[in-house]
């Protein structure tokens, strides 16, 4: 641990902490002595508390966009001209089958406690996790589903269908306990993630199918 600077030493701690107990139930003496750091640290560091949760917010918004960027980049390229459907269809398989990897590695499963509080119960810290990838993620989406369809899809449909997609995919992060009652897994290993890409693919299709075919509604 002496190896690790200090202060991300205590922005680890601290995504653990606050994800599990929430801003005012966390105690920066906790944070700070699984940190293996004097408190006086995060003053030094973040100058208190809530700056500490702000900038866990900025980390896990940084670490997300740092873990979806390849996906991101690779769509960029592919649209960098306007896409076809065809070409629409396949930056969005391209995008979930990266991203099922991302959602439900143990590394993100901290991050994921911490969004959610922010998603139950927004502060300002919403708005770091909310202007990084997040946002272009969704859009990107949206516009990719708006493409699929020939312009058929409105830009509020869009959003909603895009936003529906991603529940798909979170179900697997935010729902584990349900989903490994359901499954019968005893963990998700590789082989797993591997059926949730195929069954993720296949609902994309269908959708894909339908909006390419005018039944958007």
């Amino acid at each position: 641990m002496a190896d690790v600077p200090t202060r991300l030493r205590l922005l680890n701690a601290a995504i653990d902490h606050f994800g599990r107990l929430g801003l005012h139930g966390a105690s920066t003496r906790a944070i700070a002595r699984e940190a293996d750091t004097p408190m006086s640290s995060i003053t030094y560091h973040f100058g208190g508390k809530e700056g500490l949760y702000l900038a866990a917010a900025d980390h896990i918004a940084s670490e997300i966009a740092n873990r979806a960027g390849p996906a991101l980049e690779q769509v960029r390229a592919m649209c960098a001209e306007p896409p076809t459907p065809a070409v629409a269809r396949n930056a969005l398989h391209l995008v979930f089958a990266h991203m099922v990897g991302v959602i439900v590695s143990p590394e993100t499963a901290a991050f994921a406690r911490f969004i959610l509080r922010e998603q139950a119960d927004p502060t300002e810290a919403f708005t770091h996790l909310y202007s990084g990838a997040m946002r272009e993620l969704l859009a990107r989406l949206a516009a990719l589903l708006r493409t699929i369809s020939h312009d058929r899809l409105g830009e509020q449909d869009s959003r909603l269908k895009a936003l529906t997609l991603m529940g798909q995919l979170l179900v697997f992060r935010v729902a584990r306990a349900a989903v490994l009652a359901t499954t019968g897994w005893r963990e998700v290993g590789a082989a797993e993630v591997d059926e949730i890409r195929r069954s993720i693919a296949d609902n994309l299709e269908a959708i894909c199918d339908r909006l390419e075919a005018g039944g958007q509604r």
